[in-house]
């Protein structure tokens, strides 16, 4: 297998950092939309291992993420991170493709969907991100736009308790110290992010690539109301809902991750 790291420009100039997983012989490619704050380095357990069941692994930081440039935790506006995941699936050569997108990177990975219908085979979501699990005051909306349209920039902690995260002690331990989880969001992050939330529910009904949702049962960083609201809203032929015992928002870290990565390869085998 051969592993790459490369930098590769979007279309305004920022850099973005990919990470490429290539075994020698490989029947198709899973590219990775990670999720907010954390980064696609952390997926290499993951990517060897679909790497070994011979799919290409491709991810990639979203900006202001990882290693890739941009303001940590700010994106102009959604469809920046749209253009990026195109931009990245054209520079993999492999004609069958796979999406995978965890969390935020599950909203990014639905908001495509609404324009780029048929560039994957089937997509696979992660306790996707595909609303905000507690009630947002409207003074809190109104002010966040207010600040949006002023101060796009101005950015705040997010207050994500590391302890919700995961359900292994070492994987909460090595996210805490991670220089490149960065825990910051812009106030047009947050207006940016509920527009794209109001965008995926409204699109939901024409959405036709097949979709998968695996959510940890536990989870309380986006709870799994939110995945099973959206897969309620869903009326494509092939549509596949996963609750998943006892486990926490991460679930590709959990001891039992190799049982959640197989189902996923069974999901996308059959299209």
């Amino acid at each position: 297998m051969q592993f790459l790291e490369e930098n590769i420009q979007a279309f305004d100039g920022t850099s973005l950092n990919v990470y490429r997983w290539l075994p020698d012989e490989a029947k198709a490619a899973i590219l990775i939309s990670h999720g907010w704050s954390e980064h696609a380095g952390r997926y290499g357990d993951l990517a060897h291992w679909f790497a070994e069941q011979g799919y290409e692994v491709h991810a990639y930081d979203h900006r202001g993420h990882g290693k890739s440039g941009g303001l940590r935790g700010h994106v102009r506006r959604w469809d920046d991170y749209v253009q990026d995941l195109e931009l990245v699936r054209n520079t993999i050569a492999q004609e069958q493709q796979y999406l995978l997108g965890h969390s935020m990177g599950g909203l990014i990975a639905v908001r495509y969907l609404l324009t780029h219908q048929s560039n994957f085979r089937a997509v696979a979501l992660s306790g996707p991100g595909l609303d905000v699990s507690y009630p947002v005051p409207l003074v809190k909306v109104l002010l966040s736009k207010a600040l949006s349209a002023l101060w796009p920039t101005l950015r705040f902690d997010g207050e994500v308790d590391p302890q919700i995260v995961c359900g292994k002690t070492e994987v909460v331990e090595a996210y805490q110290h991670d220089p490149f989880n960065h825990g910051k969001v812009s106030a047009r992050w947050f207006v940016e992010y509920l527009r794209a939330v109001a965008m995926v529910k409204d699109g939901a009904q024409s959405l036709v690539t097949p979709i998968a949702i695996w959510h940890g049962e536990k989870d309380a960083l986006v709870e799994p109301w939110v995945s099973q609201q959206f897969f309620g809203l869903m009326r494509g032929e092939h549509k596949q809902y996963q609750l998943l015992p006892d486990l926490l928002h991460e679930i590709l870290f959990e001891d039992n991750w190799q049982d959640t990565a197989g189902q996923i390869k069974l999901w996308f085998e059959q299209f």
